[in-house]
């Protein structure tokens, strides 16, 4: 609302007298269910006992009213909902705020329990429905985190278990913020003991990535219980028992690693090797933790073995460190300069055996092996190589590559039959003029302009250079 509607809304709110008001909004009310709903709001925790069902049965209303008759909620109005549930949300924000503690849980509670309705209730490409149970668990945890009664952190502790152990939202990540405010809030024995029990119940099954997805988190939370209750030795002792958690292993590596203790990190590293040999990605990691000892200790040996598999390996997923110029630089620093030469025909041979063309262009660019690069380029003579080729290349034989240049553009011309397409061809056309090719971009020129039927597009565009 604009602050000239506010003003007026102002002026005319104390120009009303009480029997007015109250006509209009019992008026209001009785007509306009929503209305009602918000009206009532402003006594709950004061005039009434605040219900999670209400506030449920409001989101149920908002979920019809834009789901309309085939009861779904299109993509074009899920940001209307948003807006709506979010000014339900932002009572609730309100009631923290004012320490309304029972207010706060029973709208964030209802809210909750209505969140698989929110999430399957229409179109989330825009992530409006999923923001919307985001928004409700930000509130969740600013309320645990708030300065409470005991009575009031028991309260949202039971509800936090019950809604967990009962599998709400299980589906989602969201589940595990019910454990999130259930630990947070696990101040007694007897709250610890019933986090642990329902943590300990989650258990992996065979070849179910969810289930043991599942049970590695679980594991996780239990580890974060355990600082509240257990000792340090205690929770190092149960990171190892299950050291095929990726988290607990990095973690004990990590502390393996400040300890200087390099024999355990490079156990572990293998170790972890073998046990995740199908993740790529955790493979990547123990690598890079082996790498890391063996820089450390100097051991050159290993150190090369390790690049090698770097600069051979990773196929996209080496970045910064790790990168393919990073882990080539090292081998060369590494490599006594006799044996550079052979070691650089075996990488070369195994990147053909692998057809890898982009590791095997950055060897001839590295080497400076021009000759091998030209021998490509005749092969795989498009203008997009061509381009991306070294400024040696380039100019190894200006005349031929000006011919491999120009025979791909004639053959672009053959297949372009729209406007994009020439404007795309009258580009190549420029930068074989850039390369020197003038005289050979005009008899292209001239040859399109003739082409039978006649093209009025692709001679307005080709006029344009």
């Amino acid at each position: 609302m604009s602050q000239k509607s506010i003003k007026a809304v102002d002026l005319l709110l104390s120009k009303l007298d009480k029997e007015d008001l109250d006509n209009f909004i019992r008026k209001e009310c009785k007509n306009d269910s929503q209305f009602r709903d918000r009206f009532l709001a402003l006594g709950a925790g004061t005039v009434f006992i605040p219900l999670a069902e209400n506030y449920s049965a409001r989101i149920n209303k908002l979920i019809n009213k834009y789901g309309g008759r085939h009861g779904y909620i299109e993509y074009r109005d899920t940001f209307d909902f948003n807006r709506e549930v979010s000014r339900i949300l932002e009572e609730a924000e309100e009631a923290i705020q004012n320490k309304q503690w029972e207010v706060a849980i029973a709208i964030l509670s209802g809210i909750a329990a209505s969140g698989d309705d929110i999430l399957n209730s229409g179109d989330d490409s825009a992530g409006e429905l999923g923001a919307i149970v985001a928004h409700c668990f930000e509130l969740w945890h600013d309320l645990a985190d708030s300065e409470l009664p005991e009575n009031i952190s028991q309260e949202i502790f039971s509800i936090a278990m019950s809604r967990f152990e009962a599998g709400e939202l299980k589906g989602w990540d969201w589940w595990w913020d019910w454990m999130e405010i259930a630990i947070d809030l696990a101040d007694t024995p007897e709250q610890q003991n019933r986090v642990i029990k329902a943590l300990d119940a989650i258990k992996p099954k065979d070849d179910d990535w969810s289930s043991n997805y599942r049970a590695k988190t679980a594991q996780s939370y239990r580890l974060k219980i355990m600082a509240k209750c257990g000792t340090p030795e205690e929770q190092l002792e149960f990171m190892y028992a299950n050291v095929d958690n990726p988290d607990f292993r990095k973690e004990l590596i990590q502390r393996a690693w400040d300890e200087e203790n390099y024999a355990e990190v490079l156990r572990l590293a293998q170790d972890g090797l073998i046990h995740d040999a199908q993740w790529a990605g955790l493979v990547f990691d123990w690598h890079v933790w082996e790498m890391e000892v063996y820089r450390q200790l100097n051991d050159t040996e290993n150190t090369l073995r390790l690049a090698r598999h770097f600069f051979l390996e990773r196929n996209g997923w080496g970045r910064g460190e790790y990168s393919m110029e990073n882990m080539y630089r090292l081998m060369k620093s590494l490599v006594p300069e006799e044996k550079w030469n052979d070691w650089v025909n075996t990488l070369l041979k195994e990147s053909e055996d692998k057809r890898e063309i982009r590791r095997i262009l950055f060897i001839y660019t590295q080497e400076k092996m021009w000759d091998k690069y030209m021998n490509w380029l005749r092969k795989n003579a498009t203008t997009y190589n061509l381009d991306a080729a070294p400024q040696e290349v380039k100019q190894l034989d200006t005349e031929e590559f000006i011919r491999l240049y120009e025979k791909d553009v004639r053959a672009y011309f053959q297949r372009a039959n729209s406007r994009d397409a020439y404007r795309q061809g009258v580009e190549l056309l420029r930068q074989l003029i850039s390369y020197g090719g003038k005289e050979e971009a005009e008899t292209i020129i001239e040859e399109q302009k003739a082409r039978r039927p006649r093209r009025p597009a692709l001679i307005e565009e080709l006029s344009k250079i």
